[in-house]
């Protein structure tokens, strides 16, 4: 087995399987690079399915995202209510749900709600503030570690989109505790860089672009956080306007 010289993280997918593989492309990946994808690989883009096969075949490695949860929870009422509960769903989520495999199901169950290599953490959402991963995670945490984006004033936190500049990023707070941390779920018009974090999702299922980062190793064993490569690849198009026009 090959020592890890790099890790290399992808942003949220999201279906969007030939950005992808473009992008792995541009990257030049090789056996020396470690894979992860920060979750959000299904659900509102073309290629879903396919996605995820693909990072089964080619040994990617992935978080769990809040649209890899969502799925599971869509499938297990699809179980108990039969096609009747496909009426209810998005067709991006219907499709999936109703042509998922047993072995599929159990990539998604067996996702991780965070992966951590030597300096480096990969999450979905966000690190609630309080929490430290090498504590036992409740369902309450791991669902905050898949939707967390903001704080307002009394330091509660906020899971949805703030337009009006009234709330913090959590990545703005965030102090380091468990490493440099690469996060997805809220897009952005570029990677935000904080301090001890850069969040990489920039949205290529609504048309705009699909980032990863690239970390290489020191002679110490840890990773460069301090000078790390961006690549990206521009997106075909917006995929969910089509799903909803």
């Amino acid at each position: 087995m090959k020592k890890i010289e790099n890790v290399v993280v992808y942003g949220d997918i999201h279906g969007c399987l030939d950005e992808f593989k473009a992008l792995r492309k541009k990257l030049q990946i090789s056996s020396c690079d470690k894979e992860i994808v920060v979750g959000d690989f299904l659900n509102k883009g073309p290629k879903s399915l396919e996605t995820m096969q693909y990072l089964i075949k080619n040994s990617i490695s992935s978080v769990m995202g809040n649209n890899e949860e969502k799925i599971l929870s869509l499938h297990d009422k699809y179980k108990k209510d039969g096609k009747k509960a496909l009426k209810k769903m998005k067709p991006w989520e219907s499709l999936i749900v109703e042509n998922i495999n047993d072995h599929e199901l159990e990539f998604l169950k067996q996702l991780p709600y965070f992966i951590k290599i030597e300096n480096l953490t990969v999450v979905h959402g966000g690190i609630p503030l309080g929490v430290s991963l090498s504590d036992e995670l409740d369902d309450k945490t791991k669902k905050q570690i898949t939707l967390l984006r903001y704080y307002n004033k009394k330091m509660c936190p906020i899971t949805w989109s703030d337009f009006e500049g009234r709330y913090r990023f959590w990545s703005e707070i965030y102090d380091g505790r468990d490493g440099f941390v690469i996060f997805g779920h809220h897009p952005f018009d570029e990677p935000k860089r904080d301090e001890y974090s850069v969040g990489i999702d920039t949205g290529c299922v609504y048309g705009e672009k699909l980032h990863a980062v690239k970390f290489k190793r020191k002679n110490s064993g840890k990773f460069k956080t301090k000078s790390y490569k961006i690549e990206y690849i521009e997106s075909k198009k917006n995929y969910l306007k089509e799903y909803t026009t």
